[in-house]
């Protein structure tokens, strides 16, 4: 007897483990198929993919377009919700199957032709069921998920710097020493891009193995569960238990590389190229305001009789000013330095006032714990809604003031090592971003038109210190 050509198809909501999970469901459907005298001519498999709502199942869109044509006559699944579990795409599938003649068996629904009364009205039902036991199921994880958090426990899966252990996250020192070593350099006024650069060559590997970059750097020492906060849908609720989850980093210092990255006026990272030079993009004409970039020298070949022409800064918007890069460099880090030596040169930079930030720290905590005492005084009936709304609507602008506090007294982006004695053999040894950084939040350098000799003069080269 000539066994009915039948499709198996496999689907599973979660990604994790999602192949096994879809194997099992393909040799659930074999053993079916021979069961009931089907034959498996082709297999269609859609991994970690809900079939509630609307999103896109390649496979069972494939599924249904081979049914039109006679591909099979028989759909086998180990049951109907793995085809569909909204009453849409339930239609959807009643509507392709009828007009090809194609009828669906699964192992815990059964058979179902979807060209009679009783079978679409039984597998519409079973959709519309499916589809609010998935709302059940949602709202479920949805409060489970709210427990953990209200109980300072894990997330689904611990980041970088940790590893799952009988429910709790365990420190990875290796990783953690990475994270306290950028953390640290950041602070110290590294740049992002800098410690990237430094960890690439060192080998150091990066969360999801590529190499690092500046971004990728940025969100990782942001992260407010290196300090043991514990987040929920994108907020701070409160902390970790320390027992399922220890920190990494100290709440002042997570409190400070906030405060420092999320500064407006700190440069962010555009994506493009490392600057090599020290004045690209950074000095300023003096005949435009425009600004200058940094035009490459030129060597010729042996045998060519053209002169060869030195690297130069030059104007990129009106064209008219034009000065060899290297006198310019050299002249500039000298005044740099002569003033980053003076005496009273850390005045130069702010030292963050750490007393007034502790302060507005133990502010925000007993604000935060007001707020939790006003929340829970609603839910017994002892505020009603609106006093609720007038004490947290203080209470948040008091906060929101003590968050700037805390913002304000912090240092600045600046290497505090490069102020004084040392400050020559500190530059030597800093990245370009970090020279360049300095050079930013000390001066504007200003270069104007060339006189009519043609020798470096410094006059020409302005140094315009920032108050």
């Amino acid at each position: 007897m000539e066994l009915t050509p039948a499709a198996s198809y496999a689907r599973i909501s979660e990604k994790v483990a999602a192949r096994d999970k879809v194997a099992d469901q393909h040799t659930q459907n074999e053993q079916h198929a021979a069961a009931r005298g089907y034959r498996i001519v082709a297999r269609y498999t859609d991994d970690g993919i809900s079939a509630l709502g609307h999103k896109e199942r390649p496979d069972f869109e494939r599924m249904l377009a081979d049914a039109e044509v006679g591909a099979f006559a028989v759909i086998v699944a180990t049951e109907e919700e793995r085809l569909a579990r909204n009453v849409e795409e339930k239609l959807e599938l009643h509507a392709a199957c009828e007009v090809a003649g194609v009828v669906w068996d699964t192992a815990r629904d059964g058979y179902v032709d979807p060209a009679t009364d009783s079978g679409e009205f039984m597998s519409t039902v079973r959709a519309a069921m499916g589809r609010i036991e998935s709302k059940r199921k949602a709202r479920r994880q949805r409060a489970a998920s709210d427990a953990r958090a209200a109980d300072g426990l894990p997330t689904a899966r611990p980041g970088y710097g940790y590893r799952r252990e009988d429910s709790c996250d365990v420190v990875v020192e290796a990783e953690a020493v990475v994270i306290r070593e950028a953390a640290r350099r950041v602070l110290d006024g590294d740049s992002l891009r800098s410690i990237a650069t430094d960890f690439n060559a060192r080998g150091i590997p990066s969360p999801a193995g590529a190499p690092w970059q500046g971004i990728t750097l940025r969100q990782l020492i942001r992260r407010p569960s290196l300090a043991g906060l514990r987040t929920h849908r994108s907020k701070v609720v409160g902390k970790f238990n320390p027992e399922a989850h220890p920190a990494i980093l100290d709440e002042d210092t997570h409190t400070r590389l906030e405060a420092l990255l999320t500064d407006p006026s700190r440069a962010q990272g555009t994506g493009g190229r490392t600057p090599v030079h020290l004045l690209s993009g950074l000095a300023v004409c003096g005949r435009c305001g425009g600004r200058i970039k940094r035009l490459p020298g030129w060597t010729p070949k042996p045998g060519q009789k053209s002169k060869p022409v030195k690297a130069a800064y030059a104007c990129g918007e009106c064209h008219k000013v034009r000065r060899i890069q290297e006198p310019v460099d050299e002249f500039v880090t000298e005044v740099i330095l002569r003033r980053l030596e003076q005496p009273d040169a850390s005045q130069l930079f702010s030292q963050g006032d750490e007393g007034a930030a502790q302060e507005a720290r133990n502010a925000i905590e007993v604000i935060d714990a007001r707020l939790a005492t006003a929340a829970d005084q609603f839910a017994e009936g002892v505020l009603t809604g609106d006093q609720l709304r007038r004490i947290t609507e203080r209470l948040r602008a008091d906060r929101a003031a003590h968050e700037r506090t805390v913002a304000e007294s912090m240092p600045a982006r600046v290497p505090m090592r490069v102020v004084g004695p040392l400050a020559r053999e500190t530059w030597a040894g800093l990245h370009i971003d970090s020279q360049r950084a300095i050079i930013d939040a000390l001066a504007v350098v200003v270069i104007e038109p060339q006189g009519s000799g043609r020798s470096f003069d410094p006059n020409l080269i302005r140094i315009d210190w920032r108050s």
